[in-house]
């Protein structure tokens, strides 16, 4: 006796099924009397999963070529030196050096575009004494670069 298999689309996380958007073989009694009844998941075509599995390829593609390019500005970047001149005669600095001032200094110096979730400064807040410091960048997951930020003070 063969048990008929259907493809289906999961709609929702079904334990020892499928996660959601995953597509499964299920047999047709479980498919058409629990699945989909209950919105759980859609049956799906040929040329559906075919697409679905094209789609999935380039975004795999997309997903390494952007690894790749996190790794190539992680190279470029690592442990360069950022100097900072403060207008300030003492110790400290009024407002300080933000994260915003990081990523347009290094948007206008190496050309690299960030955000400010991107930039991991010590101790989390703003820079305001006169010091070298390590700061953290955080280009994907994985993919960490340390620079140096020189805060100097012009007399």
């Amino acid at each position: 006796m063969t048990v008929e298999k259907l493809k289906i689309q999961m709609l929702k996380r079904v334990a020892w099924i499928g996660k959601e958007w995953e597509i499964v073989e299920v047999s047709y009694s479980q498919a058409k009397n629990y699945l989909i009844p209950k919105w759980l998941a859609k049956l799906v075509s040929k040329e559906q999963v075919e697409a679905l599995e094209k789609k999935k390829d380039n975004q795999v593609k997309n997903l390494k070529s952007l690894i790749y390019n996190r790794h190539k500005i992680a190279e470029s970047l690592n442990w360069k030196e950022i100097i900072f001149q403060a207008k300030w005669s003492g110790d400290k600095i009024f407002w300080g050096i933000q994260e915003l001032d990081i990523i347009e200094r290094l948007n206008k110096e190496f050309g690299i575009k960030f955000d400010k979730k991107h930039v991991i400064l010590p101790d989390w807040h703003h820079l305001k004494k006169v010091w070298k410091y390590d700061i953290k960048l955080n280009l994907w997951t994985d993919v960490y670069v340390k620079i140096i930020l020189d805060l100097r003070v012009i007399s």
